[in-house]
């Protein structure tokens, strides 16, 4: 078989039936068809040897798998034969089954059917039975009784037996006795209320007196201990006390003879209360009536619409009202004894009164007298009738406190008399304040002898160790301003107590009264201090006592607390107390005391900027003068002077006003060599410059305010000293190799920065020479433009 005839059986047997008549084709162009003939023939014969030794090598596996087949097929014979075998017997033992199970459903359903009929039955009987009983009870005339059988008969028994029609006529037959009963009631009940009516203010006054007793309202602190002392008499007992058989205080005299203690008990009238003035058993029998009948919502509506209507009739304020406190009394009186009548029946009626119903009123009524004592006394200047008010709405509000309602509005009330009485105060005195901090020198107060050191310690309590030894004249660290001021806040609290009096207050709720006026007040001389400073330039002087001054009246925060405690007589009480809820803010001053902190900043600032203001450059210097400018030098004089002043400052505070003024220094230092506006630097005037931050960085390393530690304030200049020194020198390689570490030599200086004076520097060499057009003055261009590039790059990292 040549290699030609190979190529056309191989494509023959590769290609798609399409490619066949090319295939073909190219055989007949050849000529040599029987050749091609021969080998597709061998071709072919090859082929089926191949098939055949593929067949005869599987046809065991076959003959296997057939034989297995067979195998399944007889055991799926033998299951199917077990499963019909298995289904025949549970259908033959489940006949039985299903027959009994027929039975039971059959005498399951003739039970219960006689169940139902027999429950039906005795649902009637109770029916009867109670019918009978009802026309028993009517005949005796005993309506509750026969109503209570009738709610049985209609909610309980003829619920069930609806359906037949012998309760259709009982129903028909109860109506008329319902009639009857309502109107009885209604009657019963409209003569009820005109008896309430009638006497709701004596029931009131009584509560009020009751009250008064209770909290012992109205008395003084003597005539309380008066009361005290008596009570203690009535109940001392003479000889030896012991206990009965029966648990009882008995008093053995001493003839061996016992005696039983005799416990004065109240006079009668202080045993009244709404229910003996009042007799509440028709309300409780309409309500059971009505409840019986089926209209408990409608005698309920009815009940509160007329109480309702008495409520409108009885906060509403008469007309006189004003002739006398009297008629306030007894107006408020009036809305006691309504008040005390609904709680009573909300306690025996519930759903009659409601808590809901009864809040409703009472904010009803809270709100009327509320309105009315704020028109009549609102705008009141007359400190003796708001006194007396205050007292007379007091007592009110303790009386129906008792009885469980809401007195928050009173409170409220009571707390705008007392805040309209103290605001009235704390405007005077604040106007004081006011004048004191016009009047005052600003100058610590010098005391020349004795008898002034003693006028000031008196009225100011200042103590110094060792200053009782100094020789006069003794210099105090605050102007006269405050030992005036501290006594206004005394004088104040004073006045602030005076309407506290008789308030039934604990003395620490008394106490933390007073202390938030304190507060108030303190608050508000802050606010006129913090005014008083920012409104008008002050003098650095003048700011600088203000501060010393303000440190001096937090520290009184404490000697008032003092003060307030001993006017309270807290004290007495301090085993009790568990502490006071409010107290005088020693920080209240901080708004004032950081006002005036920035005054003196910005005035030191303002000082610093006129000194730089004087400073005049010439940014083009050849060469710097060997020494620092003489604006610097002023400068730094300056501020050593100032410095000194600071000694009575809060360390705190003068460590704060350096430090930030040595920053705005450096700043503005930094601003000054910056500027956008200077486009040239040489380096004489940068060495001029470094001759100047190097007079600033003395200055600060002497410390000028204890406190400080040693270096602390230099390093307020370390930046610009880094950025002075990276430029000076010419050392990029080391910051551009270290940039971004912590420890680097020149980790304070912003690639910005870098920029902008390293431009101005080339700017000035490139207009100040020609240099550019040697060989070497080249390569420095080169070397300057390279590192701008390589500062750039990390400048927009």
């Amino acid at each position: 078989m040549s290699a030609e005839q190979e190529f056309f059986l191989y494509e023959l047997e590769t290609t798609d039936s399409g490619s066949v008549g090319l295939v073909l084709r190219a055989i007949y162009d050849c000529g040599d068809v029987h050749k091609f003939a021969r080998a597709l023939e061998h071709r072919i014969h090859h082929y089926d040897k191949s098939i055949q030794r593929i067949c005869s090598y599987h046809y065991q596996g076959y003959v296997d798998a057939m034989k297995q087949l067979l195998q399944l097929k007889t055991r799926s014979l033998e299951i199917k034969d077990e499963v019909n075998a298995i289904d025949h017997k549970i259908q033959e033992s489940s006949k039985d089954l299903r027959k009994r199970s027929a039975e039971i459903v059959r005498y399951r359903k003739l039970q219960r059917n006689a169940n139902t009929a027999i429950d039906h039955i005795s649902l009637c009987l109770p029916v009867l039975e109670n019918y009978a009983k009802l026309n028993e009870h009517m005949q005796q005339k005993k309506f509750y009784q026969a109503l209570k059988v009738l709610e049985e008969l209609e909610h309980t028994y003829m619920v069930h037996v609806d359906n037949y029609r012998f309760t259709q006529t009982l129903k028909k037959s109860l109506l008329p006795i319902r009639e009857q009963i309502k109107e009885k009631s209604f009657s019963e009940f409209t003569d009820f209320l005109e008896d309430i009516r009638k006497v709701s203010g004596r029931i009131g006054q009584h509560a009020s007196k009751c009250t008064a007793e209770q909290h012992s309202f109205g008395m003084t602190e003597a005539e309380r201990v008066k009361r005290l002392q008596e009570e203690a008499k009535k109940n001392v007992v003479n000889g030896d006390i012991v206990l009965s058989l029966d648990g009882s205080v008995v008093k053995k005299n001493d003839k061996g003879q016992r005696k039983t203690m005799q416990i004065s008990l109240p006079e009668e009238d202080e045993l009244l209360s709404a229910q003996d003035l009042i007799d509440f058993t028709p309300i409780h029998r309409c309500c059971q009536i009505f409840n019986v009948i089926g209209e408990k919502e409608t005698f309920e509506a009815y009940y509160r619409k007329q109480r309702k209507e008495q409520a409108v009739v009885v906060i509403r304020p008469p007309g006189k009202l004003q002739e006398s406190i009297h008629s306030y009394v007894k107006y408020l009186d009036e809305i006691i004894g309504f008040f005390v009548v609904e709680d009573h029946i909300m306690q025996t009626e519930s759903s009659l009164v409601t808590a809901a119903y009864k809040d409703q009123l009472w904010e009803m009524a809270l709100h009327q007298v509320t309105t009315t004592m704020n028109a009549h006394f609102g705008g009141c200047l007359d400190v003796e009738m708001m006194l007396k008010m205050k007292k007379v709405i007091l007592l009110f509000a303790m009386t129906m406190k008792s009885y469980g309602f809401g007195i928050g509005s009173l409170y409220t009330l009571l707390q705008n008399f007392r805040d309209q009485y103290n605001e009235i105060l704390m405007r005077e005195y604040c106007a004081q304040f006011e004048r004191d901090l016009e009047s005052d020198n600003y100058t610590p107060i010098t005391a020349k002898d004795e008898e002034a050191f003693r006028a000031v310690v008196t009225q100011f309590p200042f103590y110094r160790r060792g200053m009782d030894q100094e020789p006069y004249p003794r210099v105090f660290p605050f102007s006269k301003f405050v030992p005036a001021v501290y006594c206004q806040a005394k004088n104040y609290l004073v006045g602030c107590l005076k309407f506290m009096e008789h308030l039934q207050l604990s003395p620490t709720e008394v106490d933390d009264t007073v202390r938030r006026y304190a507060n108030v007040l303190l608050a508000r001389w802050s606010g006129s201090l913090k005014s008083f400073v920012a409104n008008k330039k002050r003098t650095l002087i003048q700011l600088v006592q203000i501060t010393i001054n303000i440190g001096y009246l937090e520290k009184t925060c404490e000697s008032l607390e003092h003060y307030i405690s001993k006017l309270t007589n807290a004290s007495n009480n301090s085993g009790n107390s568990t502490g006071h809820l409010v107290t005088l803010k020693d920080q209240v001053f901080r708004d004032a005391r950081s006002e005036v902190e920035q005054q003196i900043d910005s005035a030191l600032r303002d000082k610093v900027d006129a000194f730089l203001d004087l400073a005049n450059y010439d940014w083009e210097l050849s060469g710097s003068s060997g020494r620092a400018s003489d604006y610097i030098t002023d400068l730094i004089k300056f501020l050593e002077t100032t410095f000194v002043s600071f000694t009575n400052l809060p360390n705190l505070l003068a460590r704060h006003v350096c430090m930030q003024t040595c920053k705005y220094l450096a700043n503005r230092l930094t601003d000054l060599l910056l500027n956008t506006d200077l486009k040239t630097v040489s380096t004489g005037a940068l060495d001029q410059f470094d001759l100047d931050v190097i007079q600033c960085e003395l200055f600060a390393s002497q410390c000028p305010v204890a406190g400080l530690e040693d270096g602390t304030l230099a390093m307020t200049f370390a930046s610009l000293r880094q950025l002075l020194d990276l430029v000076m020198k010419s050392d990029w390689p080391t910051y551009l190799a270290d940039y971004g570490k912590e420890e680097s030599k020149y980790s304070r200086v912003k690639a910005s920065h870098a920029i902008v004076l390293l431009e101005k520097l080339v700017e000035f060499e490139r207009k100040s020479s020609s240099f550019f057009a040697k060989g070497r003055e080249k390569d420095r261009k080169k070397l300057l433009d390279t590192i701008l590039r390589q500062l750039r790059a990390l400048a927009n990292q």
